[in-house]
């Protein structure tokens, strides 16, 4: 196969996914008591990369890395390789070609990625990418595979059903995604099932390369958690855990003492029913090969050796003295519940520092004084804090990471950002992403500014340019409104960790 058409023709979203970063997967391994290697000294492999706008990212973050990607779209896996030249970036390549022909030579890798691949192509490619993770990862590598769960999928598989016989299979991918929104719109008057009316509102807002390759695709084959996890025993690969958000955790009784091999199968078995009880949808399974340590269910203990970054707020006048509950909400408008007043402190302190990370000890020590600082009443009983944290760590309330990486957090007198986000601010198409590999929506006047955030203008300056800019478009605004504007966007584009250190300071540069 030469390219994939369909993805030519209405590509998808090329974006950075926050949970693929290896940093992440570092410390989800951590956490289920397995050493993965150091990310950034990496080698990363991607499959079904897009364009790049998930490892573009990494490679730049870290130049002792070294990133392939491979895509099978022509068009997609042409527009990343340019994106790299124009960055100037010489530790990645995208290579245009199929997952199961890959060249013999590319050597193993610490970390592979395979977002949204297993489960929109067939058997065959699928024993495939699993045949590249056993061949290809180093001896203590993991690989994030994700697929969908039939558990949440099979009350969804009516409305594909509708969509793929009431579409015409031979249209391009964006006639038929017009022909899909009409018949949306035919079946939201016929049905009366809340969950698939549910699917049909959301789809109806979606990005069209979702509802296309997700609904319309000629693959999309749900899995259970024990037919993956077998398949993974036939390919020499072993579980090690899940890298999505998680309201549930395998706590398994009568386990005191047993080493984490004589576990194994009564934790498969325990997720398994965790798919069924939830009715879970989507999985972000991480892997590796089955001559490496066995791994064992998430353990608090280990939050220890981890740092920690949030971007949290809350609506409510935080009360550090009582164990009530209270919502910090996430910029995706995730809400998550903490009720124990040194977690709330906690989650104060991370939010402060954002996106900075701050190492375990640093975390209790800062959180011990400020709950001094406010006079609240009581000791901080490390055991209950451990474990609060753990449950927003789970969640994904609470992001935990392998580095402490400093970030310029203040726009200097004449401010700049690096050369990726402007590079992705002035590409069409091309989404910016945060330094904690977060997507940021921006709308026209937030990308011009960034792509003149070069270092060479002060804020008033280049206020007034960007009211230059968004006259000549039709955009009548008064300066003092655009100083405003200007001063909220750059201080946003600081939030996101994208500033440069200014030339003289001692800073830490992201």
């Amino acid at each position: 196969m030469d390219t994939l058409a369909s993805y030519d023709e209405l590509p998808y979203d090329s974006l950075p996914l926050p949970e693929t970063q290896p940093d992440f997967l570092a410390a989800v391994a951590t956490l289920h008591g397995f050493d993965a290697p150091d990310p950034t000294q990496a080698r990363i492999l991607e499959l079904g990369c897009a364009s790049g706008g998930n490892l573009i990212p990494l490679a730049w973050r870290w130049p002792g890395s070294e990133c392939v990607g491979v895509e099978l779209s022509r068009v997609q896996a042409e527009a990343g390789a340019d994106f790299i030249r124009h960055l100037g970036l010489s530790n990645i390549r995208i290579v245009h070609g199929d997952l199961a022909a890959l060249p013999a030579d590319l050597g193993e890798f610490d970390y592979i990625i395979a977002h949204g691949v297993f489960s929109w192509v067939p058997p065959a490619i699928q024993r495939a990418l699993l045949d590249v993770c056993r061949r290809h990862l180093a001896s203590h590598g993991v690989a994030y595979v994700s697929f969908n769960v039939t558990a949440g999928w099979a009350p969804l598989l009516p409305l594909r059903t509708a969509l793929l016989e009431r579409t015409a299979v031979d249209l391009p991918a964006p006639a038929r995604f017009a022909e899909a929104r009409r018949v949306l719109a035919e079946l939201e008057a016929e049905w009366t099932d809340p969950v698939l009316l549910k699917e049909i509102a959301y789809l109806k807002s979606a990005a069209p390369s979702y509802l296309f390759h997700e609904y319309l695709t000629e693959f999309n084959m749900p899995t259970r958690f024990a037919d993956f996890a077998a398949q993974l025993d036939d390919h020499g690969l072993r579980y090690v855990g899940e890298v999505g958000p998680r309201h549930a955790v395998v706590e398994l009784e009568d386990a005191w003492g047993l080493i984490p091999e004589s576990m194994a199968g009564r934790w498969l078995d325990a997720e398994a029913a965790l798919d069924e009880a939830h009715a879970i949808r989507f999985r972000r399974a991480l892997i590796a090969r089955a001559d490496t340590p066995c791994a064992r269910p998430p353990q608090a203990e280990a939050l220890t050796r981890l740092t920690f970054h949030a971007d949290l707020r809350s609506d409510d006048e935080i009360d550090l003295d009582t164990a009530n509950e209270q919502a910090f909400i996430n910029p995706a408008g995730c809400a998550f519940p903490v009720a124990q007043p040194a977690m709330k402190a906690a989650a104060m302190i991370l939010s402060a520092a954002y996106p900075a990370a701050l190492a375990y000890p640093e975390l209790l020590a800062s959180t011990k004084h400020a709950l001094a600082d406010y006079d609240a009443a009581g000791d901080v009983d490390e055991a209950v804090f451990r474990n609060a944290l753990f449950q927003l760590v789970m969640a994904h309330g609470v992001m935990p990471s392998v580095d402490t990486m400093p970030y310029v957090t203040e726009p200097a007198d004449r401010p700049g950002v690096h050369f990726l986000a402007r590079l992705q601010a002035t590409s069409p198409g091309w989404t910016v992403s945060g330094a904690r590999h977060v997507a940021l929506e921006l709308d026209e006047p937030g990308r011009i500014l960034l792509g003149l955030l070069d270092g060479s203008r002060t804020l008033d300056e280049l206020a007034v340019i960007l009211r230059n800019v968004l006259t000549d478009a039709g955009y009548e605004r008064t300066l003092e409104t655009v100083q405003a504007m200007t001063h909220r966007l750059v201080w946003l584009f600081a939030r996101q960790g994208l500033l440069m250190e200014a030339p003289g300071s001692s800073a830490g540069l992201q």
